[in-house]
């Protein structure tokens, strides 16, 4: 299929898109208080207890809601492809990052999962033949430009085992948004946000006993912030995350908002220490948000160039 030209979109197809965009943004600015909620409660909470917990937290309200929505059980074939859903892109992803936090910042490890939508384009470019062009891979090299300066301005980023592990935490997220796309085929956003998150709580549950009894020992913040982790960042987060990778032409158009994660992460840092930004903040997020509009509008940009490229072999 040939780019799509600017007077192709209806007015039908732009207020989709701009849904999609809507429902992104809001879910990767909850996910930026994932970063700072976990360091918070990974302080008294083991990170494997915490990851169930966290999934119970967030699996109750779900399935309250599919009750009510009477949300039927996904037929005995596609279990497999929630158990791995589960398992990858939250049992080994969240545990993965858990263990990462005890020893890195909330703003490096968002630095290292704004990756994610690289990996995902470049996989999904392989798997679905979906193409970026010249201007959506420019609008990406412009983004991580932008991220390396607010994480590297007066940052000194250490290799240590925090480090290798949340390097190992994002392909697993950049796998479960591939995976999304199968479910997503046959089943609603909701669906599928129940039943991998029940799949992610079910290959866990081996760990219930400690996990309560580190959980009645916890300090009410921790347990305050591991409840707003389940129901907020995972529960509902996912949920607007599925939606959008349900309606998206590309899986790209939605992963790509992650590379403002550093931005809103760095953001709640400063609110919370009560801090002003400093110049790599900035001068990174202004070239981040470049980068996102950029990336939104290439369809447009990749028609003008062929256009233009089109127009030099004529005149030639």
């Amino acid at each position: 299929m040939s780019e799509p030209t600017p007077f192709m979109y209806s007015t039908g197809m732009k207020k989709s898109a701009h849904l999609t965009y809507v429902l992104a943004l809001i879910t990767v600015a909850l996910w930026s208080t994932g970063f700072v909620f976990t360091r918070i409660a990974v302080a008294h909470v083991s990170p494997i207890p915490l990851s169930l917990i966290r999934f119970l937290f967030a699996a109750i309200p779900l399935l309250i809601v599919g009750f009510y929505k009477k949300v039927g059980l996904p037929k005995l074939k596609d279990w497999p492809l929630f158990l791995l859903m589960g398992f990858i892109g939250f049992s080994f992803y969240q545990t993965l990052f858990n263990f990462a936090m005890l020893s890195i910042s909330a703003a490096v490890s968002s630095v290292v999962i704004s990756t994610v939508p690289i990996m995902a384009a470049f996989f999904a470019s392989l798997l679905f033949k979906e193409k970026l062009g010249k201007v959506g891979w420019l609008a990406i090299c412009i983004e991580f430009f932008g991220i390396a300066i607010l994480a590297l301005w007066k940052r000194e980023v250490a290799l240590g085992k925090g480090f290798i592990l949340i390097l190992l935490a994002a392909p697993c997220f950049a796998a479960y948004n591939l995976l999304q796309r199968f479910s997503t085929k046959e089943y609603t956003a909701l669906q599928s946000t129940i039943w991998t998150l029940i799949s992610a709580a079910l290959l866990m549950i081996g760990f219930i006993k400690p996990s309560l009894q580190e959980i009645v020992d916890a300090p009410w913040q921790a347990v305050a912030a591991i409840a707003f982790l389940g129901a907020v960042t995972s529960a509902l987060g996912i949920l607007m995350w599925s939606t959008a990778l349900s309606m998206a032409n590309q899986i790209s158009d939605v992963t790509n908002f992650m590379f403002i994660t550093p931005l809103f992460t760095a953001a709640l840092e400063i609110a919370l220490i009560g801090e002003y930004p400093d110049g790599g903040t900035i001068v990174g997020g202004l070239i981040i948000l470049l980068g996102v509009a950029l990336f939104n509008n290439r369809h447009r940009f990749n028609a003008g160039l062929k256009a233009t490229v089109a127009m030099d072999i004529t005149n030639d």
